[in-house]
């Protein structure tokens, strides 16, 4: 049993999933707190698995909760966030403190609150299974790379997909990035409101160019593009140029946007021969079949490995096909890239 503790200001909240999860052979609700600082007395005796854990409280803050709570008793967290601009803001925080995952609070309607409780169970069963990543809990430091002195590999794209815990990892590897890199495009799952936030913040903790894309760009050296929260991403070449299609068709491999969908576009798009992909932490197995299809046509692959990942989901399914070149630990990722970058 996984052992769950709920922390919101909202007792609708609070009963609402306690109940949802009574009948659950898999998720044991141990306790439930109405402020941080409620949660902080019994945190010692819980002992809790996962703990949800909402962005906005009165009293102790959940970033401040999040501060005491990782070093002392770290256990997976996830955010129960609102649609708001400042409940995006303090989410993408929290991440970075160490929080593993989010799940957006509904929109008032019965079909997402069954989104939420879908979301919420299938989040809290996977972390609550999942080893405690060493690097989650303690943050990486580390000088920027010195850029590559010549670039006779060849790469002159560099592709990332991620999902859980992918948002520390990414945040990791551009602050070790020197400028002047082949350009960089990345699909992270997220939703919309998001990923603007996202790469906003990435671009002052990086002092890398970080920018939303948006439909047309036109890839440029040293530049990098997130993929649009519920859209998906697709790399295209004419004229010798790479530039982006933003498309919001049906979600792939369940999700939108989708690392497969990026990847593909690369591999089918004739791209793969100068391009380095890498897939981070996640669940599920997205991005597996597009790295399999980049390697198949020359590309050069890396897979973040089991211990340094928040969740082995995607980079197993991808190792498992055969598609990974070379399995690495998140801390070795970023002197990788430089590193085929300037030799192949």
């Amino acid at each position: 049993m996984i052992r769950l503790l709920i922390v919101d200001d909202q007792n609708v909240v609070r009963n609402v999933l306690s109940n949802a999860f009574q009948d659950d052979k898999y998720i044991e609700v141990v306790g439930t707190a109405s402020n941080a600082l409620d949660a902080k007395k019994i945190v010692p005796e819980l002992r809790p698995d996962v703990i949800s854990l909402d962005v906005d409280m009165p009293g102790m803050s959940g970033l401040d909760f999040l501060d005491w709570l990782i070093p002392n008793y770290p256990c997976s967290v996830i955010m129960l966030s609102t649609y708001t601009e400042t409940g995006a803001q303090v989410t993408l925080k929290a991440l970075q403190k160490g929080a593993m995952d989010f799940v957006q609070k509904p929109d008032g309607t019965e079909e997402d609150f069954l989104r939420m409780l879908k979301e919420l169970s299938f989040k809290i069963k996977k972390l609550g299974t999942s080893p405690k990543p060493k690097y989650a809990l303690t943050a990486f430091s580390g000088d920027k790379l010195k850029g590559p002195k010549s670039k006779l590999g060849f790469i002159n794209l560099i592709a990332v997909g991620a999902s859980t815990g992918g948002t520390q990892a990414i945040d990791f590897i551009l602050n070790r990035l020197p400028n002047g890199l082949p350009p960089i495009v990345i699909v992270q799952h997220m939703p919309e409101h998001f990923t603007a936030l996202f790469a906003n913040r990435l671009c002052q903790t990086s002092g890398l160019p970080v920018k939303e894309a948006a439909h047309g760009d036109i890839l440029e050296e040293g530049f990098v593009y997130l993929a649009p929260g519920d859209k998906h991403m697709l790399v295209r070449r004419l004229a010798g140029k790479m530039y982006l299609e933003i498309e919001s068709f049906d979600k792939v491999s369940g999700h939108r946007p989708s690392v497969d969908v990026m990847f593909n576009s690369i591999a089918k798009g004739g791209m793969a021969k100068n391009c380095l992909a890498i897939l981070l932490t996640g669940m599920g197995r997205d991005g597996a079949i597009g790295l399999k299809n980049i390697k198949d046509a020359k590309g050069k692959t890396i897979a973040q490995d089991e211990t340094s990942s928040v969740v082995y989901g995607m980079p197993k399914e991808a190792f498992l096909l055969g598609a990974v070149e070379k399995p690495m630990a998140l801390s070795r990722i970023p002197n990788e890239i430089v590193q085929i970058v300037e030799t192949g």
